[in-house]
């Protein structure tokens, strides 16, 4: 038993578990709303969200939240075992698989959809991602938003120093008194 003997410090869970609760205000919300939806409205939502491969990252989320977890666990216990890791990847990615069978995430994100689409949108948008365009722009979408990602992070690093230096020049002219963030 690679535990017996070992402190392991879980302090970290409930403020986890708290982060998360506080993180879901609304949902309650969300889902009455759903109900509100019009049938066939909410069909278009989940047709679009199917041809849109919503889902087909499933994995990537799981993988994502397991990491988050991890890192929080990590900060109290530096030396967590492979098992343990096996633990947060196993369970993650069964709670995940459990709850997007069930629908939970997509009741709070169909109301989203509704809010902002009407029928005709969602009927277009349809369409369009069954085109051999649409297919295309959803097989790429991944790779071109991570890239862009990582683009825009590249140029905030770029330009974020410059915009500091503007901020704490512009200050000092208008006898606005600051301390500047230690580096």
């Amino acid at each position: 038993d690679r535990f017996r003997g070992k402190r392991v410090k879980y302090k970290s869970i409930p403020a986890l578990l708290c982060l998360l609760m506080l993180s879901t205000q609304g949902i309650a919300r969300d889902v009455a709303q759903t109900e509100e939806i019009p049938a066939e409205k909410l069909d278009a939502i989940r047709e679009l969200m199917r041809v849109t491969n919503a889902q087909a990252n499933r994995t990537d989320f799981a993988a994502a939240f397991a990491q988050q977890m991890l890192s929080i666990l990590r900060t109290s216990n530096p030396d967590l075992s492979e098992k343990a890791v096996q633990i947060v990847t196993d369970e993650v990615t069964t709670m995940v698989n459990k709850e997007l069978d069930d629908e939970s995430l997509q009741l709070m994100i169909y109301p989203i959809y509704a809010r902002y689409l009407t029928l005709e949108e969602l009927e277009g948008l349809i369409k369009f991602n069954e085109s051999a365009v649409g297919k295309r722009a959803n097989q790429v979408m991944p790779k071109l938003m991570q890239e862009s990602l990582e683009a825009a992070q590249a140029w905030a690093q770029m330009v974020g120093p410059k915009m500091s230096d503007k901020v704490l020049e512009r200050f000092q002219e208008e006898g606005i008194p600051v301390r500047a963030a230690q580096k």
